[in-house]
């Protein structure tokens, strides 16, 4: 998918407003997102996305949808745009569950620590009643971000509750989210090695002290990170809040 930067339109109570690209499947040419807010299904406009394709694929009429977004003119959908899915519930997308955020079933698909040392503070699940769509890594202000893996940078500003982020997307349709930083050193469409520095730590949006939030996101869905990291080692900078994780 080529890099674009979308003309963001946030929904009213909007809280997180996390990616712009999932998995792609067998159809390459759409990407579409769904994320929790409160109770409430919302779905990211994708390229080629229409107001009746996506009233059919959440089994609700367009009129009831264009209705629940405040909008008069199916066309002033915009890529980016966040929508409310009206009578739809978000269900945890996981699939290792939440039986232990910490010690999830290790996924096929391994990523790079993206800070080389640092405390996870907080896991992947429910969080004050709230899903937490990815963990938080506290460390110093200003500490080298990492690309995950190989990628091309699919946003890098500010958003809402994120503060300064960068969204990588990868091969077989993975997406990272590295927010919170202090500073973005890339810039949209460029493309990122494994282990480049990508941004600098921070405590930009809803963070209450140096740290970052990182995302491993597919098939519309966010996944717990730690299955997609590998663990530890003895001498390795990264500890967890949680003692005896590994």
């Amino acid at each position: 998918m080529g890099a674009y930067r979308p003309r963001l339109k946030i929904s009213a109570g909007l809280l997180f407003l996390v990616m712009l690209a999932g998995c792609f499947g067998s159809s390459p040419s759409r990407s579409t997102t769904t994320i929790p807010v409160g109770s409430h299904t919302t779905h990211i406009v994708a390229r080629g996305d229409t107001i009746y394709r996506i009233a059919h694929e959440y089994g609700i009429s367009s009129d009831r949808l264009m209705q629940a977004n405040g909008l008069q003119d199916p066309r002033e959908l915009a890529v980016g745009q966040v929508l409310v899915i009206p009578g739809h519930s978000f269900a945890m997308a996981s699939e290792a569950g939440l039986a232990d955020q910490w010690i999830p079933p290790r996924a096929d698909r391994q990523f790079a620590w993206p800070v080389e040392s640092g405390i996870v503070s907080s896991p992947f699940g429910i969080r004050n009643g709230v899903m937490h769509d990815g963990v938080d890594i506290a460390a110093p202000a200003g500490t080298p971000v990492n690309a995950a893996d190989d990628g091309v940078v699919i946003y890098c500003g500010r958003l809402r509750g994120y503060g300064n982020v960068v969204i990588l997307q990868h091969t077989q349709g993975y997406v990272t989210v590295y927010g919170h930083n202090q500073r973005n050193l890339v810039s949209n469409g460029q493309r990122v090695r494994r282990g480049q520095e990508i941004a600098e730590l921070g405590s930009t949006g809803r963070a209450s002290a140096p740290n970052l939030h990182f995302e491993v996101r597919c098939d519309n869905h966010p996944a717990n990170p730690l299955a997609y990291l590998p663990p530890p080692e003895s001498d390795h900078g990264i500890k967890f809040a949680r003692s005896a994780v590994y």
